[in-house]
């Protein structure tokens, strides 16, 4: 009877010890604490396994940083008004070289053109080169008996832009930040959020962030002119001078800006024909325009 009941005793024990070690294996290693490598400090183990970072984590992460070292392209159009500043330090051509004619005044005018551009990615997103062109019509008025001439100027540039960002807003980069950071899972995997895709933070994102620009750019330019009145016409095509401009831009929606604009145009001209096919003129030509246009940027 002594030894069933040993038995017996034992076999209950023996389950009892079963069942405590399964309990704990599945139980105890969620709860008890552990002590994070990286911290130094003592946290749940659960806390460890979520902070965890798996290696296709690290790609990610380049991949995003790679991806905001993105370029920006823009392009733009826009109108205004020439203000003449003269056609200064004329001489005569053929016939008319004996003469010291002096200065023509030149009226004011409508100017249009468009412009495309290009910013450097990374640190050096604040220098760009922009290509643009524009016409305009800045009249010859009468001066020394020599009667007034039509004059159209069109202008192809090539300038060097630099640029500041103003009125940043934090805010903007933190919600952009969630934005991007709601498109990763906790491993690191890509997926797309109603139905937009995300690739970190880009140029346009900055352009949200800091609505307000002001830039100034300089640059070679090429123009292409000609004169006429009722004594003859005249062409100079190709004569190189000097570009230069500033202004502000101002993003109403990430991708959308409007700008207002100085530029100042500088170069000399031959019109070897304007007064009949032996007497023509030389000078500087100087004009000032002001326009405001829309740019697109992406």
């Amino acid at each position: 009877m002594n030894s069933m009941r040993r038995s017996v005793l034992l076999g209950i024990l023996g389950i009892l010890a079963s069942v405590t070690i399964s309990y704990a294996q599945t139980t105890v290693p969620d709860q008890l604490p552990q002590v994070d490598p990286d911290r130094g400090r003592t946290v749940p183990r659960e806390v460890i396994v979520e902070e965890r970072v798996p290696p296709d984590r690290v790609m990610v992460e380049e991949r995003i940083v790679e991806q905001r070292h993105e370029g920006e392209l823009y392009v733009a159009g826009f109108g205004g008004f020439t203000l003449g500043q003269g056609f200064s330090n004329v001489n005569g051509i053929g016939t008319l070289a004996t003469q010291n004619i002096g200065n023509f005044d030149t009226a004011n005018s409508v100017i249009y053109g468009m412009k495309a551009g290009y910013f450097l990615p990374a640190r050096l997103n604040w220098l760009g080169f922009e290509v643009e062109g524009f016409n305009t019509t800045p009249h010859l008025k009468q001066q020394d008996g020599l009667i007034g001439s039509n004059l159209r100027v069109t202008t192809l540039a090539f300038n060097v832009i630099a640029r500041k960002r103003l009125g940043c807003r934090e805010d903007r980069r933190e919600h952009y930040d969630r934005i991007r950071h709601a498109t990763y899972d906790k491993y690191g995997r890509h997926y797309e959020k109603n139905g937009q895709h995300y690739d970190g933070w880009s140029p346009q994102d900055e352009n949200d962030r800091c609505p307000l620009q002001v830039y100034a750019g300089i640059g070679p330019a090429i123009f292409f002119t000609q004169t006429s009145n009722v004594n003859g016409q005249s062409s100079d095509l190709g004569e190189v001078g000097v570009n230069f401009l500033t202004g502000a831009k101002y993003f109403v929606h990430r991708n959308v800006a409007i700008f207002g604009e100085y530029k100042f145009n500088h170069a000399g001209f031959d019109f070897a024909r304007a007064y009949g096919t032996q007497s023509g003129i030389q000078g500087n030509y100087s004009a000032s325009h002001f326009v405001g246009g829309l740019a697109v940027h992406f």
